[in-house]
């Protein structure tokens, strides 16, 4: 720790930051209004600078207390906030700018959302040991067009708002705000907003992850072409993705499991104060439809029993939203709806999904009407709808009569066996194969069905496979009642 005042000093100087900068600081406390208008560290008046960690370079460099082999884990819990509190954009005190003869620029690029987190409401996930992305990596998550958008609103901004040393970015000009304005009034394509490095490593870890295993097939994905850059704008989905990715990590690193779960409630939370004081249509919006879905996704991720709120939450949203206004992202937002409502009714309620699983299976959940598919793809196409339709038939079989169903669990079996789980699409065959192997009797039954979800489970590594493993064993004991009967009470979870 280096002090860079003396009690000598006649005049008290202002913050680091703003002397780095050559503007002049207001020097309030704790934090100057400068500092925090750009969303940067303050270090106050006192100009004390510290390091990160107990010391930075030996045995102790960056350990966050001074003793050696401890446990990472629980000094991971004892150091991390679990729940964080979160001020939204619009709950801040609004600051009364000072009056001007000409308006003030703002140092941020044109086009670009203001910078809606403060520093106290940054999540404890990107406090962690996250996988991080370089800007190269980012730009996947976003189309060519946007990327050249921004170039070009970089060169805009920097010619536009150039400040010379010493002057004050508040106090910008009346001819530069001209140039300013004569340079928006162009045909300047939206610029996505500014992200910290720890949430585009989470973004490029969600689209390369988890989106993938979210589509049959992943020659068109809606997560990364429509939720991702919707995620950059919003900040209650920016959160869902980022606490998504993290959860995949945590199966692996459970030091992020606490955080993930603690901003998961918070988001829920969210939701549920915004039903009850928001306006209808901001509340069935395509953000919160977008939102519910990859909450979903993290159920699915984690194995979660608790994924019946969100479900339900789910379809009353899809009857209740109207057009989006963009044929593309509707149609997307409502094949995953369809997904989820096929596959998540059965685990329901006996009833629903009786009812659902009776109807022919819809071919419109597996690709979107724009995409052209080859002969390969074809194929996978074909495997899946006939293996989800001979999957529905066992089920209403079952729930129906006491007949055997080898005839169909062979037939799936070797339809199953064409595709290594490791191929494009064989993800896709969880819920066919848990329900033939629940309601599988000869033992080369079991274990073909259990040993096929091993193997997709080591691909995607998403736990509501293993879960959904674990409950077959009691599903095979249980001779009281059918297991069709017994599945909400024993699966509890989504299975998929």
């Amino acid at each position: 720790m280096t002090g860079t005042d003396t009690d000598k000093s006649t005049k008290t100087r202002g913050c680091f930051q703003c002397t780095k900068r050559r503007i002049v600081c207001d020097r309030a406390e704790p934090t100057c209004q400068k500092c925090l208008k750009k969303g940067i560290e303050c270090s106050g008046l006192g100009r004390f600078r510290f390091g990160n960690g107990v010391a930075t370079r030996g045995k102790l460099k960056g350990s966050s207390i001074p003793v050696l082999n401890v446990d990472p884990v629980s000094v991971y819990k004892q150091s991390v906030p679990i729940v964080s509190q979160i001020r939204w954009s619009h709950e801040r005190k609004k600051r009364v700018r000072k009056s001007h003869a000409s308006k003030p620029v703002s140092n941020a690029p044109v086009g670009a959302p203001g910078d809606t987190v403060e520093r106290a409401s940054v999540m404890s996930l990107e406090n962690c040991l996250l996988p991080r992305s370089t800007p190269t990596d980012a730009i996947h998550t976003t189309s060519t067009s946007t990327t050249i958008a921004r170039h070009k609103t970089n060169i805009a901004q920097d010619s536009a708002t150039a400040v010379l040393p010493g002057e004050d970015v508040e106090n910008v000009g009346a001819d530069k705000v001209a140039i300013l304005t004569r340079r928006t009034d162009q045909s300047i394509q939206p610029w996505i907003a500014p992200l910290s490095s720890q949430i585009r490593g989470l973004f490029h870890y969600f689209a390369n992850n988890i989106a993938p295993v979210m589509v049959l097939l992943d020659i068109s994905n809606g997560y990364r072409d429509f939720i991702l850059p919707m995620a950059c704008q919003d900040e209650v989905l920016q959160r869902a993705v980022t606490v998504v990715a993290a959860q995949h990590v945590g199966l692996r690193q459970p030091a992020l499991q606490a955080a993930a779960e603690a901003d998961r409630s918070v988001i829920i939370s969210r939701l549920l104060r915004a039903s009850n004081v928001a306006s209808p249509d901001q509340v069935f919006s395509p953000v919160t439809w977008a939102t519910l879905l990859v909450l979903l996704v993290g159920e699915t991720v984690t194995g979660s029993p608790e994924y019946k709120f969100l479900l339900h939450t789910l379809f009353t949203m899809a009857k209740n939203v109207k057009s989006l206004g963009h044929p593309q992202l509707h149609e997307f937002l409502l094949q995953q709806t369809d997904m989820f409502s096929f596959l998540g009714r059965s685990l329901l309620n006996k009833d629903e999904g009786l009812k659902t699983l009776s109807h022919p299976v819809d071919s419109g959940v597996w690709l979107p009407s724009s995409v052209l598919a080859d002969a390969q793809h074809n194929r996978t196409l074909w495997l899946a709808r006939r293996s989800f339709t001979i999957g529905a038939q066992i089920y209403v079989m079952r729930m129906t009569s006491d007949e055997s169903s080898w005839h169909l669990r062979e037939e799936l079996r070797r339809l199953i066996a064409q595709a290594h789980p490791t191929d494009p699409g064989a993800h896709g065959f969880v819920w066919p194969c848990f329900i033939a192997a629940a309601d599988s009797t000869e033992p080369e039954h079991r274990a073909f069905f259990t040993y096929y979800m091993r193997a997709i489970h080591s691909n995607t590594l998403f736990a509501n496979i293993t879960k959904a493993i674990d409950a077959l064993p009691t599903i095979w004991e249980s001779t009281s009642k059918k297991w069709t009967e017994i599945l909400p009470d024993t699966s509890r979870i989504l299975i998929m």
